[in-house]
């Protein structure tokens, strides 16, 4: 009878990519996280989740599981949060297509696309009518915040706090959105939680990307759980349940078991994950997951200035 997950090769190590920054903050909690028997259960809770599709008909899935249409919202989410603290200049078109790493026609269609969505209201300034200013909805915020969301929830689980944190930002839009923006100014004053990943950046680069590999993961941790529910990864099924071509399924596969990540057996029901694939993967999830968590519990005291600024000093010192 299974009833764990069995411990990863390089359990309690972090992998090598973020050696230069291991001695931070986040990195040394993620090193904690990988240690702990509870953390890969926790993991396979999550690449559950993020492989569900969503429920309304809008594409979200496809649409925001991609990684620069997702990014450039996050830097619309970002500067909202900082116009609202009165440190940063008034989200506008302009201000999005200057701070975002996308052509000022993709930034452009891409704003359009959230406005026909619902995700972003253009509201004209009353002192100025020339001036139009995005404001992001929390529809939005929970779509850009869920991965980071259930990425909290898998702390909570691994480590429960003294009162619930990620029912608590879903449940207040402005919060929420201040999280996300604390967290986005990190990513552009220092990027130690995506970048050094870069097959993890890869996949996020294609259409479904991600939550393609989440449906692998989730496949690959089910098989050291009793009763896990089972995951075909045919290309069938991944293209109905993501809304994509069979032939964008395979493509993904193909490059993935090209790069060394993952090759996954025909008609989808065995995979196959690379240890040191597996490692990168674990290894950037825990610094997700303590990232998210450390950022959370300051926000929930009003104190996530002081939080970020640790977290600044804390990674040039390492």
């Amino acid at each position: 009878m299974n009833h764990g997950i069995e411990p990863a090769c390089n359990s309690g190590r972090l992998h090598p990519a973020v050696d230069a920054y291991a001695e931070s903050l986040v990195w040394s909690r993620a090193g904690d996280l990988l240690r702990l028997a509870s953390f890969r259960p926790a993991l396979h809770a999550y690449c559950r989740t993020m492989m569900q599709p969503p429920e309304m008909a809008w594409p979200a899935d496809k649409f925001f599981g991609q990684k620069l249409r997702y990014l450039v919202s996050y830097a619309l989410i970002g500067q909202d949060a900082r116009w609202r603290r009165s440190e940063g200049e008034l989200p506008t078109l302009s201000s999005l297509q200057r701070a975002a790493h996308a052509s000022a026609r993709q930034v452009s269609n891409l704003v359009a696309s959230l406005k026909l969505g619902g995700y972003v209201v253009a509201i004209r300034s009353s002192h100025d009518r020339r001036v139009v200013r995005l404001q992001p909805t929390t529809a939005l915020f929970l779509e850009i915040a869920r991965s980071p969301l259930t990425f909290l929830e898998a702390s909570e689980v691994i480590d429960p706090p003294r009162r619930p944190l990620a029912a608590h930002l879903r449940a207040e839009g402005a919060m929420l959105g201040d999280w996300l923006g604390y967290s986005y100014d990190l990513f552009v004053q220092q990027d130690l939680y995506f970048s050094p990943f870069v097959n993890i950046v890869r996949l996020t680069e294609q259409d479904c990307g991600y939550p393609v590999l989440a449906a692998v993961l989730s496949a690959h941790y089910g098989r050291g759980i009793d009763n896990a529910e089972p995951v075909l990864l045919s290309y069938g099924a991944l293209a109905e349940r993501f809304r994509l071509s069979r032939q964008h399924i395979g493509n993904i596969f193909s490059e993935a078991e090209g790069r060394g990540c993952f090759a996954v057996d025909p008609g989808g029901r065995a995979v196959t994950v690379m240890p040191d694939f597996l490692w990168e993967f674990e290894t950037w999830a825990a610094g997700q997951i303590a990232l998210y968590r450390l950022i959370a519990e300051q926000v929930s005291q009003d104190q996530c200035g002081q939080a970020i600024d640790a977290l600044h000093r804390s990674a040039a010192t390492s």
